[in-house]
């Protein structure tokens, strides 16, 4: 008799402690996941550290972490990830009471994007183990992985010719306005530069100095449509790190920038478009937007971004522009040669694989992109001799 007492008392605690268990399992226990760093380049390390926190005296013998990431966010050991359309990461973990585990995952950001965690799950069971018992817990984290700038050899050459452009445009406008000082006349001058008075009183013709009104910008326009049954997906990647890299060299030299896509934005679902700025603030901004930017979604052709930049103001005094698109197509050269106009600066830079070279030279040359008031594209073509990685090139040429 006793013995039975004995069962039943013991059965009614170890119920009572299940269902105990049960309803208070997840009391005081919290979860995150987060990046050591909000923002990184392709290829370069970040450090995602996982914290379990359990808050009361019951223990958590067996508890499984999960979430989910992008597969561009590779970790450097791959045990418990699995990876299908995303990378999936379970890990068990045993939390004491009023214990907190802290685990870091070493990992690369092996492509530009936006990555964040949103939630993670906690998945435990009973003292039986024959009931789950889960929680969802929400996560606030982000990565910004900025795309790499691009090394293509043929880069440096550009960048001097179209910052010449700029160069010569500032000398040749100046702002009546803006008195700078007073210098000889060297015979070059027109006549309504001469300081009459200056002259008179030195016995020199001297004449007037002003300084530069001109508007210097550079106008970057990314074209990230795919039209053809082959996507090519490394071409549309150069291209968004070539503009990172003009960006940033022009920024660098007093060159304001903005810079327009048919790409969206992940966040926002909106088009890229970027006002004129520069500065280190504004190079910081621009490359978010680059890593932010879709490319695998349906965009409007670039043709009808361009069509619709010229019926706003179409091309400034001291602007040049910058067309960076793989796609070709006559719609494309018309459309763009439109929106430079007369007497606009207007270049076109085209990423292409070392297969491609030959028959691009023969069928597409640059007699073919003249408008019909004379002017034409300056057009580039930058040579990828395979894919590439992050950052990766190794020719280019006109």
């Amino acid at each position: 008799m006793v013995l039975i007492i004995l069962a039943l008392v013991a059965l009614l605690c170890l119920t009572v402690t299940v269902r105990v268990y049960e309803r208070f399992w997840d009391y005081g226990l919290s979860a995150s996941v987060a990046f050591d760093r909000e923002q990184i380049e392709e290829g370069q390390g970040v450090v995602l550290k996982e914290i379990v926190e359990n808050n009361k005296i019951l223990p958590l013998l067996m508890l499984s972490v999960k979430f989910r990431l992008e597969r561009n966010i590779r970790y450097l050991n791959g045990e418990n990830s699995r990876i299908t359309d995303k990378q999936y990461r379970n890990d068990c973990v045993s939390v004491m009471p009023y214990q907190r585990v802290t685990r870091s995952f070493p990992a690369v950001g092996t492509g530009r994007g936006f990555y964040s965690v949103e939630e993670v799950n906690l998945v435990a069971t009973d003292l039986l183990f024959r009931k789950i018992l889960a929680k969802d817990v929400k996560n606030q984290t982000w990565l910004y992985v900025y795309p790499a700038r691009s090394r293509l050899m043929g880069l440096p050459e550009i960048y001097r010719r179209m910052y010449g452009d700029c160069l010569t445009d500032s000398l040749q406008q100046e702002d009546p306005f803006a008195f700078k000082g007073i210098r000889d006349y060297t015979g070059t001058e027109p006549m309504r530069k001469v300081n009459w008075k200056a002259s008179a009183r030195t016995g020199t013709l001297k004449v007037n100095q002003y300084y530069d009104n001109s508007s210097r910008m550079l106008t970057i326009f990314l074209n990230v449509a795919q039209k053809g049954i082959l996507k090519q997906d490394d071409l549309i990647e150069e291209s968004i790190r070539v503009a990172r890299s003009f960006l940033e060299w022009f920024v660098q030299r007093g060159i304001p920038i903005r810079m327009f896509s048919n790409g969206v934005d992940k966040v926002t679902g909106q088009e890229l478009a970027i006002r004129e700025g520069a500065g280190l603030s504004h190079i910081d901004a621009c490359l978010k937007q680059l890593a932010r930017l879709e490319t695998h979604g349906p965009v409007r052709d670039m043709e009808e971004l361009l069509l619709e930049q010229k019926r706003r103001n179409g091309q400034q005094d001291g602007e040049i522009s910058l067309l960076i698109s793989a796609e070709q197509s006559a719609g494309l050269a018309g459309a763009y040669l439109d929106y430079a106009g007369a007497d606009g600066k207007a270049n076109w830079l085209i990423p292409i694989h070392i297969s491609m070279e030959r028959y691009l030279m023969e069928h597409v040359g640059k007699e073919k992109l003249r408008g019909n008031s004379g002017n034409r594209i300056h057009i580039e073509y930058l040579v990828m001799e395979d894919k590439l990685g992050a950052g990766g090139g190794q020719n280019a040429g006109k």
